[in-house]
């Protein structure tokens, strides 16, 4: 897990995983809640990269593991209990097959109600051998990377991603920051396209092409601030941009 002032939902996800664990270690970026103490008293390790991106500080972590299995679970999402059955039967060889990896579909919830469009319907690799197993090295929405048979699981893990407006627009006003942060590092380089297009752009995919308004108002809501995570991104690296030429 890799955490900040998760302290709202954290101890929900760590409650689905108790007993299923080994090894619990997180990497906390400064939290000023509860979140460490949470941890803590469930038995985890807290750990500080000190990595800027969210895949940098997950592959360090798959680096510091000693298991043969790694779970990697966010701290807004949940295990349900036949996930559970499903993770404990791979992990103790009573699966015997050459799996390396296994895709987990994501049941998304959207202010308090389960969503389906919108591009929000997806399985993600999140259960795999730790010698078979990489992270992408992305600011926001990383992804692992694993070495040959892959299989997927039917259970479900909770994902309570967007809770309150305001939850939503500060978490991806800090997404845009990171990915602004990448940005620079990687030199991308800014154009009137990127600045003016993109959103709205991003707002016809989720909310049209992918038929976020099946979802309605949540549908809209979601899709106005995806598009508004967008044009951030590019407002923060026009800033940093105008900074370094100081």
């Amino acid at each position: 897990m890799v955490t900040k002032n998760a302290g709202d939902v954290l101890e929900d996800a760590l409650k689905s995983i108790t007993g299923l664990w080994d090894e619990l270690l997180v990497d906390d970026d400064g939290s000023t809640d509860e979140t460490v103490s949470l941890v803590t008293r469930y038995g985890g390790t807290v750990l500080h990269s000190g990595k800027i991106t969210l895949g940098e500080r997950k592959q360090w972590l798959i680096e510091k593991a000693k298991g043969k299995w790694i779970l990697i679970l966010d701290s807004d999402e949940r295990i349900s209990p036949h996930l559970r059955e499903e993770l404990t039967q791979v992990c103790n060889n009573r699966v015997r097959n050459r799996i390396v990896a296994y895709w987990i579909p994501h049941l998304k919830y959207a202010f308090g109600q389960k969503i389906n469009w919108g591009g929000e319907s997806y399985s993600l690799i999140r259960l795999f051998r730790r010698d078979r197993g990489r992270s992408t090295k992305s600011a926001v929405h990383e992804e692992i990377n694993a070495e040959g048979n892959l299989g997927t699981l039917k259970s479900v893990i909770f994902h309570y991603s967007y809770r309150t407006l305001l939850q939503v627009f500060t978490k991806f006003t800090y997404y845009a920051k990171l990915r602004a942060s990448e940005m620079v590092i990687s030199k991308e380089r800014l154009s009137l396209k990127k600045f003016f297009l993109y959103s709205p752009h991003m707002f016809y995919a989720r909310f049209i092409k992918d038929k976020g308004y099946r979802d309605g108002w949540r549908g809209l809501v979601l899709a106005l601030a995806f598009a508004y995570m967008e044009e951030m991104t590019y407002v923060f690296l026009l800033f940093r941009i105008l900074w370094r030429k100081r």
